[in-house]
């Protein structure tokens, strides 16, 4: 057995599944991973899509411990399911920890909860139905195919896996690479047996990607959403959300996809091994909390000249990402978003432009419309209708 502090020496470069390079992959990218690369795991359509698109579940291992996970309800959150066939390469491994784990547990996964929103890279289904929103009505067939696999299952242990807004920072002023939740089951956030399961869990995994991004984890907010899967299936078993955050020059999500694959091998290793039942609760309670406390790009010192008088202020943008469905490709579009002192605006990019000519639109709330030249009059950068041209 893999002592649980030598995790981090699994190579993850032998077990990361190179077909899945981008965040914008399609749909028969998916099942062309599940019907030949994966031929070898148990997999079978457990329904189809509101477009008939197929869902899939794939089942690994032979143990008593039922371990149920899920991910992209949110056609737009991609990271956990490029993240779910690196660990079904490492699950189908020699090595001595997929060995036992196998023994240990039998794993489920369904990478695809919402196949239609994946194929249009959108959050909502072809209904434009929030999945994760339709536990109560079950307007969508994608909500309809959960709850019944669920059911059938039985799971001792279910994982909801999403990516979250690139702009959480926590409580230490840093950008939040991924964030843990066990999810409250009732409005008074009471702690049930299965929530403190889930904490617990959830501690050990914190532990071990903190040694991979210091100081840059999180605890996502803890409210109880009566329509949501999550809060449901926490009255019926421990049910873990992880969100994957950001990290700065990872716009590709790579590194967040890695820290995945380590944070769930250590979860299964915690279930497997029930290492989690030593845990101290004080443990996740200081976890550290997030908000949205950051920027995507920050423009100080600004020179602003205007037939009033000129005035020197900061700019700060954020960027939407449109897709591009011919290329699968994503183009972002900045716009302004604050104006003033934004010294302690936390920024994934940053400028000073004190020694910069400001040419252009400075209107809040509008597309992006400058330039930035040099005394000698080259543009050093440059937006135009919100698209970033230099």
């Amino acid at each position: 057995m893999l002592e649980k502090e030598n995790i981090l020496e699994i190579d993850y470069s032998k077990f990361h599944c190179s077909k899945i390079s981008h965040q914008t992959f399609d749909c028969t990218l998916i099942l062309d991973l599940i019907t030949q690369d994966f031929k070898h795991i148990p997999s079978e359509i457990i329904g189809e899509s509101f477009l008939n698109r197929p869902i899939q579940l794939l089942k690994i291992g032979k143990g008593d411990i039922k371990v149920l996970l899920w991910s992209q309800m949110h056609g737009d959150e991609p990271t956990a399911t490029a993240a779910i066939f690196d660990i079904l390469t490492f699950l189908s491994s020699d090595q001595s920890l997929a060995l036992d784990l196998l023994q240990r547990l039998s794993l489920y996964f369904i990478p695809a909860v919402n196949p239609d929103g994946l194929e249009s890279f959108t959050r909502r289904n072809a209904q434009q139905i929030d999945v994760n929103r339709d536990f109560l009505s079950l307007q969508s067939p994608e909500a309809n195919i959960l709850k019944n696999t669920f059911e059938v299952i039985k799971p001792d242990f279910a994982f909801n896996l999403h990516d979250q807004s690139n702009l959480y920072t926590n409580t230490l002023n840093n950008l939040v690479g991924m964030a843990f939740l066990a999810p409250p089951s009732d409005s008074k956030l009471n702690i049930t047996w299965n929530r403190t399961q889930a904490m617990k869990v959830i501690v050990e995994m914190n532990h071990l990607v903190q040694k991979l991004i210091p100081l840059q984890t999180a605890k996502f907010k803890d409210e109880f959403e009566p329509r949501a899967f999550g809060d449901n299936f926490q009255k019926a078993c421990p049910t873990i959300l992880i969100e994957s955050g950001f990290l700065p020059h990872d716009h590709e999500k790579q590194e967040i996809r890695k820290l995945n694959f380590y944070a769930i091998i250590k979860a299964f290793h915690a279930i497997g091994f029930q290492t989690y039942q030593e845990i101290d609760l004080l443990n996740y309670a200081i976890i550290p909390s997030q908000s949205i406390n950051s920027i995507h790009l920050k423009i100080s010192n600004c020179h602003i000249k205007t037939k009033n008088g000129n005035f020197k202020v900061d700019i700060g943008l954020n960027y939407t990402s449109s897709f591009k469905p011919k290329e699968r490709s994503l183009e972002k579009q900045f716009k302004i978003v604050e104006l003033g002192d934004l010294k302690d605006l936390i920024a994934h990019q940053k400028i000073d432009a004190e020694d910069y000519v400001f040419e252009g639109d400075f209107e809040i709330e509008r597309l992006a419309n400058f330039k930035l030249k040099n005394e000698s009059g080259e543009i050093l950068h440059e937006w135009k209708l919100g698209t970033q041209i230099r």
